[in-house]
């Protein structure tokens, strides 16, 4: 399990635009692992749900010629 950290401890690496509510943070996030994989820019371990879409490099995985082998080759990588 994470340790808790206080806000100066991660501070550095989160920045908020308070006018936009906009969220940065430094490097890459890991979602389900404390330790995210390679250079990606975020690295889920595990299912990943969405209520509307997901899209790679603005493509739709469910449309645009994306087929259901390539959706289900991409769910398997993406664990």
């Amino acid at each position: 399990m994470a340790n808790p950290r206080e806000l100066s401890q991660v501070g550095g690496l989160v920045t908020v635009n308070d006018s936009t509510g906009q969220v940065g943070i430094a490097n890459s996030v890991g979602i389900n692992t404390s330790a995210p994989t390679g250079s990606y820019a975020m690295d889920v371990h595990g299912v990943i749900n969405s209520n509307t879409d997901v899209q790679i490099g603005g493509v739709s995985v469910l449309q645009g010629g994306v087929s259901v082998d390539d959706a289900t080759a991409l769910a398997i990588a993406l664990g």
